[in-house]
């Protein structure tokens, strides 16, 4: 079944930590007047890129960290977001996210075809 194989669970896991980037781009973006923030990302690429090389080495659970970049600011506060980073990250997670529910939507799409040519 579609649910229980590792490519679901691979869409799911990514659609899910896409999710959780752009909410940190967007906690980013509005405390970018907070004196002495500090930006924070989502780090998961190695596990995708693992994910991506070979299907049966897919892990069952797909794990994230928060990331606070500890990166000295140009700013007199101390605070270090880039509103223009942000920006462009938060649209990259966004187009990821809608790339990942469209080809799940397909799988779905696929099995109503099936379903409904079978019942004709």
């Amino acid at each position: 079944m579609f649910f229980d194989s590792k490519n679901f669970k691979v869409l799911e896991a990514g659609v899910q930590m896409s999710w959780m980037d752009q909410q940190l781009h967007l906690q980013n973006i509005s405390n970018i007047e907070t004196p002495g923030y500090k930006s924070k990302n989502l780090v998961f690429d190695d596990v995708l890129k693992t994910a991506q090389s070979s299907a049966e080495d897919v892990p069952d659970t797909i794990h994230a960290s928060v990331v606070t970049d500890e990166s000295v600011s140009t700013l007199q506060d101390g605070n270090n977001v880039d509103l223009e980073k942000e920006n462009i990250e938060y649209y990259k997670s966004y187009v990821q996210y809608s790339m990942l529910l469209d080809k799940i939507n397909g799988k779905f799409d696929n099995y109503g075809i099936v379903l409904n040519s079978n019942m004709n």
